[in-house]
């Protein structure tokens, strides 16, 4: 009989016959990688979504509130932005999480086993090296698209606060929510 066709007593298939292949790890192994890899790119694909929503619905919401000198309707826009922000920062440390799951899970083993080997997780994989590469031209933009409608609704909402008792309660929200979102960003600054 078949190692992988061993009955127990109970006329179950025994799992740890399968499960102890080489054949078995490596199809695990392929498997896991691939999903990672396809969980990435859909979290990179919301993680878009997310900014192009966040700079539309800000902007608009923001012109709107200018053109009508209204502070509430001005404190929408960071309420917006800010907790877009907040769920990209998110959806970017999620992405790091994987990405250092696969580096180390997977494709380290692959470098120690197989000399020369060089996956893109592990080239790519001093969090220093991509944080002075991506600063400029990823993160300072995408840290803009959160706090700069924060930065330029809350001074025009103060000088427009009428009626003084609706624009107080969402300018104290999106402070609140800026100061969770520089929390995430320091926080989470090694996934990012």
């Amino acid at each position: 009989m078949d190692s992988l066709e061993e009955q127990g007593s109970e006329g179950q298939t025994d799992v740890s016959a399968i499960t102890s292949e080489a054949k078995f790890a490596a199809e695990v192994l392929l498997a896991e990688y691939k999903t990672l890899r396809d969980e990435i790119l859909k979290k990179m694909d919301h993680r878009t979504s997310m900014v192009v929503c966040s700079v539309t619905v800000s902007s608009a919401v923001l012109g709107f509130g200018v053109e009508r000198a209204n502070g509430p309707l001005l404190l929408v826009s960071p309420l917006v932005s800010l907790l877009l922000g907040t769920l990209i920062a998110f959806q970017n440390a999620q992405i790091g999480e994987a990405s250092e799951h696969i580096r180390n899970e997977i494709e380290a083993p692959l470098l120690s086993a197989y000399a020369g080997y060089h996956g893109w997780h592990q080239v790519k994989r001093d969090p220093k090296y991509r944080l002075k590469q991506r600063l400029l031209p990823y993160h300072l933009p995408l840290i803009l698209i959160a706090a700069a409608p924060a930065v330029v609704a809350i001074p025009l909402a103060v000088a427009n606060a009428k009626p003084l008792i609706l624009t107080l309660p969402i300018l104290f929200v999106d402070l609140c929510l800026l100061a969770v979102y520089i929390t995430q960003i320091v926080k989470l600054r090694d996934l990012l």
